[in-house]
């Protein structure tokens, strides 16, 4: 789902809790609890011209042939934004709303892509794949749970019953993420 779904299925009382970053576009009259921050990476071929690198900036990720999220998904709005500071305009070479279709595009026909960092976790390694730190401008976003202003007479949220962080509280003990 999007964003804007989730925060809409809250205020329609259709979904106790959501996913989704917390500090790039409104919110609305929500509760937050902060999971992690993210950060980005060009996911590209081992062997592309990127893929040998430490550190990429947004300026030379653009030069390249992408794969991007589809423009309504948050996430692309973040990256599109980021170009934009580094006065880039890339034009994706394919538009998808998912993230096993970024990388299948990537690993398949040799597209690059911009993904979260912590789904280098979620999936693993992917042969003759790089995850190369995207830099200057360095991004980051707070993502965590929201939950419905109307569930909590409280300002600030509690986490819901039944809700598992451990995930959460072992990246940030593998010093992979910043819990908040």
């Amino acid at each position: 789902r999007t964003s804007i779904e989730v925060l809409g299925q809250l205020e329609n009382l259709e979904i106790d809790a959501g996913l989704t970053y917390l500090d790039n576009e409104p919110l609305g009259r929500v509760n937050t609890v902060p999971l992690y921050r993210e950060h980005y990476r060009l996911l590209t071929s081992s062997d592309a011209p990127l893929g040998n690198r430490d550190a990429v900036t947004w300026s030379e990720v653009a030069q390249v042939p992408l794969c991007l999220l589809t423009p309504d998904m948050q996430n692309r709005r973040i990256i599109d934004r980021a170009f934009r500071d580094a006065n880039s305009a890339p034009i994706p070479r394919l538009e998808t709303n998912s993230v096993i279709n970024l990388c299948a595009n990537v690993r398949l026909m040799g597209l690059a892509s911009i993904i979260p960092e912590y789904f280098l976790d979620v999936l693993g390694p992917i042969s003759d794949v790089r995850a190369v730190p995207v830099t200057d401008p360095l991004v980051e976003h707070n993502v965590g749970l929201v939950g419905a202003a109307v569930a909590s007479e409280r300002v600030g949220a509690s986490v819901p019953d039944g809700v598992d962080l451990s995930y959460a509280v072992e990246l940030e003990k593998a010093g992979r993420h910043n819990v908040q």
